[in-house]
C-alpha cells in the first residue's frame, strides 16, 4: 500500500496507546530539518559505552541527583519511606533501582524545593505527547520542521512508536527517528511508512567490536539497514547512515572505510551519511544517576581526522551531511 492508503484507517484508538517517556524537548534544531520537537523514549537494548543519555537506557523510571543544585533542606531524607537517603544526601542505588515499584515511588522528590532530585520516565498516552507537540506546529509549518523521535531506542518501544507515528502523519506532521537499528525487522517495517526522515546508526562493521562496545553483534543492524533503504526506495523517505567515531573503536581509517564500503553496496536510496564526533556532553548523567562513566579519559577525534573520515565517503560517492 502507498502512504495515503495506509492513513485512511481509523486511527483514533491510536490516541490511548502508552509509553514511557523520558523528555519532550521543544525547539530542537540538531534532530532533522528546521524547527523541531524531539521526544526522547526511555528504554534501549543496546549499552553503548560513550551513550550521551544514559537516564533512557533503562525502561523503568530513574531518580537523578544533582548535589551541586542542593540546599541541605534534608526534605529527602525524611520523606524517603525506604531509608535510601543517608545523612549526606546520597542515594543507596540498591534501593532506588527498585523504587519505581514500590507503594511510594520516588517521595524524596516530593519537597525538593532545589528541584536537585529529578525523576526520568513518565507514562504518558499517544494524546498526551500529541498535545505538547501540536503547540508547535506554527514553528514547524514556518520552518520546515516537525517531530523527531529519539531516546533511549524508540523501536524498542514499538507499538507506542507506530500509534505515535501514525497519529502525526495522519495530521501532516513532518515525522523522524533516531534509530540505532537493534529492533525486529517487522517493526521497521510498521512504521517506515510514516516517516519523512530517517537517521539509522552503523556503529561498527565488525560484529565481535560492535558486541564489545554495545553490548549486542551488529547482524541484526546491518540486515535492518537493507530493509529500510529498500523502503525509502518505495516509501520516499530520506534516509541517513550516522556513524558515531569513537577513538578506539572505529575511528581507524579502515574501519570507517569498510562501512562506507559496505554502504555503497548495499544501500542504493539513502540520502547521505552523517560521521558525529565523540563527545562528553553526556558525562555529568553518570554520575547523576550513581554511575561511573566508562570513558573517561577519551578525547575526541581532532577536526583534520574527521576531515579525513569524511574524504573516505566522498571517495565512494557517498554524499554528506551535518545537521
Amino acid at each position: 500500500m502507498i502512504r495515503e492508503e495506509l492513513l485512511t484507517q481509523n486511527i483514533d484508538k491510536l490516541f490511548e496507546e502508552e509509553g514511557i517517556i523520558a523528555n519532550i524537548e521543544r525547539y530542537a534544531i540538531n534532530d532533522g530539518n528546521g524547527v523541531r520537537t524531539t521526544v526522547f523514549t526511555k528504554g534501549c537494548y543496546l549499552r553503548c559505552k560513550w551513550c550521551s543519555n544514559p537516564e533512557t537506557q533503562l525502561f523503568d523510571p530513574e531518580m537523578s541527583f544533582f548535589p551541586d543544585k542542593c540546599i541541605a533542606c534534608k526534605n529527602c531524607e525524611r520523606l524517603c519511606p525506604y531509608g535510601a537517603i543517608g545523612d549526606d544526601l546520597m542515594a543507596d542505588r540498591e534501593i532506588c533501582k527498585e523504587c519505581s515499584t514500590m507503594e511510594h515511588p520516588f517521595a524524596c522528590t516530593d519537597k525538593c524545593y532545589a528541584n536537585c532530585r529529578k525523576i526520568t520516565g513518565e507514562k504518558m498516552t499517544v494524546k498526551e505527547v500529541y498535545d505538547i507537540v501540536k503547540r508547535d506546529v506554527p514553528f514547524y509549518e514556518a520552518s520546515g520542521g516537525g517531530v523527531t523521535l529519539s531516546g533511549g531506542e524508540p523501536m524498542a518501544q514499538p507499538q507506542f512508536t507506530y500509534a505515535l507515528l501514525r497519529t502525526l502523519t495522519e495530521r501532516w506532521i513532518n515525522t523522524g527517528i533516531e534509530t540505532c537499528g537493534y529492533a525486529d525487522r517487522e517493526d521497521y517495517a510498521k512504521v517506515v511508512p510514516y516517516l519523512d526522515t530517517i537517521f539509522m546508526d552503523i556503529k561498527h562493521i565488525d560484529s565481535k567490536k560492535h558486541r564489545l562496545w554495545t553490548g549486542q553483534g551488529n547482524e541484526k543492524v546491518l540486515e535492518n539497514v537493507k530493509l529500510v533503504d529498500k523502503m525509502a526506495g518505495i516509501y520516499g523517505n530520506k534516509f541517513f547512515i550516522r556513524i558515531p567515531v569513537i577513538p578506539g573503536f572505529n575511528d581507524r581509517v579502515e574501519e570507517i572505510e569498510k562501512t562506507a564500503r559496505f554502504v555503497a553496496a548495499e544501500c542504493k536510496n539513502i540520502t547521505g551519511m552523517e560521521l558525529l564526533p565523540y563527545h562528553k556532553l553526556g558525562r555529568g548523567k553518570y554520575y547523576s544517576l550513581g554511575r561511573t562513566y566508562p570513558l573517561e579519559d577519551l578525547k575526541a577525534p581532532s577536526e583534520e581526522h574527521m576531515e579525513e573520515l569524511n574524504g573516505l565517503l566522498a571517495k565512494y560517492n557517498i554524499p554528506i551531511y551535518k545537521f
